[in-house]
């Protein structure tokens, strides 16, 4: 009986101990940071980004879903920004949930609370990355600046991209 008793403990308490959870607002300080604790990003910062952001570029319909993403890191867990695109159709990538061409490349509460997030992009028609520039103009609209990101010898800069670079992006959802 006691052995039965200590081992329904002893799981109460791994089940305890791993689904900690920990909110981070603005001015959060972490004094000890514990394996197995998600740190949450405050919704409010959030939920400003997250969603689908769209427009229509000649008559072709291009839409930017922005989504949280529970990541693992080094034994704790954190909310990491990332996004999908569909244009024109190709709507096999944009409805896979495996799929990611962006993830932001800064993340931190005083980032995500100046507007403006920068993603690293891939181009899965030109096999090529770039960088996104996300910027929120106004509640619900935000502007799409996406950059080259070539070197000196890297010549693949030179085939643009398969989406328009610049537009600005109204969210629907």
């Amino acid at each position: 009986m006691k052995t039965i008793i200590f081992t329904l403990a002893l799981l109460l308490n791994l089940s305890c101990v791993t689904a900690q959870e920990v909110t981070i607002k603005k001015g959060t300080k972490i004094e000890d940071v514990k394996k197995g604790t998600y740190y949450k990003t405050d919704k409010a910062l959030l939920n400003k980004y997250l969603g689908i952001w769209s427009t229509t570029v000649n008559k072709k319909v291009f839409k930017f879903e922005i989504l949280k993403s529970k990541t693992e890191v080094d034994g704790i867990f954190i909310d990491r920004i990332v996004g999908r695109y569909y244009y024109d159709e190709k709507s096999d990538v944009y409805l896979s949930d495996a799929t990611y061409e962006c993830s932001a490349m800064e993340y931190g509460l005083d980032v995500l609370e100046k507007g403006k997030l920068r993603f690293r992009f891939f181009d899965y028609d030109n096999d090529k990355l770039g960088v996104l520039e996300f910027e929120l103009i106004e509640e619900n609209k935000a502007s799409w600046h996406l950059l080259e990101r070539g070197g000196y010898r890297d010549e693949s800069f030179r085939k643009g991209f398969s989406v328009p670079t610049e537009m600005v992006l109204i969210r629907k959802k």
